[in-house]
């Protein structure tokens, strides 16, 4: 059977993070055409199947667990929230963040004890889609660390890839300074040119 890789295995993504990462970018917006050839964009959970392959295969979902449309339109909701949260500027981060408090009241998150942490957070499972809440705890353990704002989209309206920032300065724009950077900057140089600046 052919496993296919994880993108935070693909790309450089500190392990704390790849859960996170793995589900806001498991929507593929990206639109752009790279050596003749355009870019597919795809959802990995576009159906409530989906959905239950993606959770089972990093062990956050009960063998046999069903996962239902209502949970699924949720989880959607949950990933769009989290999505339009990272895009945001940290000053716009605020108004955002109602919205994506509102979708995690939906995955609670329990304190239990840690051998290694000490205290911990942990989803309450109450329904199948409730280990989604491990997403939740990656982004607070990000925010508590202070690495949030390393989080980033690119700023390639073709693109809009949520990327992790490990540059020292955190000063990235371009999840790829060469494929999206590169575009951006012939992209204006072009319209430069055209315009005769």
């Amino acid at each position: 059977m052919l496993v296919s890789m994880r993108l935070s295995e693909k790309f450089p993504v500190p392990g704390d993070v790849a859960l996170l990462y793995d589900f806001v970018n498991s929507i593929d917006l990206r639109q752009y055409v790279e050596r003749g050839v355009a870019h597919e964009p795809g959802d990995e959970l576009a159906t409530p199947a989906q959905l239950q392959k993606w959770l089972q295969a990093r062990g956050l979902l009960k063998r046999g667990a069903k996962i239902s449309q209502a949970e699924h339109r949720e989880a959607l909701e949950l990933r769009g929230a989290l999505r339009n949260f990272l895009s945001a500027t940290p000053t716009e981060r605020a108004i955002t963040a109602r919205l994506l408090e509102a979708l995690a009241a939906r995955f609670p998150l329990g304190v239990t004890a840690s051998r290694d942490r000490g205290l911990d957070l942990r989803p309450i499972a109450r329904r199948a889609t409730s280990g989604l809440g491990d997403v939740l705890v990656e982004l607070v353990r990000l925010s508590d660390s202070g690495r949030l704002a390393r989080v980033k989209t690119c700023d390639s309206d073709e693109c809009r890839w949520i990327f992790y920032d490990r540059s020292k300065p955190s000063n990235r724009r371009w999840c790829s300074s060469d494929r999206c950077g590169n575009r951006e900057k012939t992209r204006t140089y072009r319209d430069r040119q055209r315009l005769g600046v």
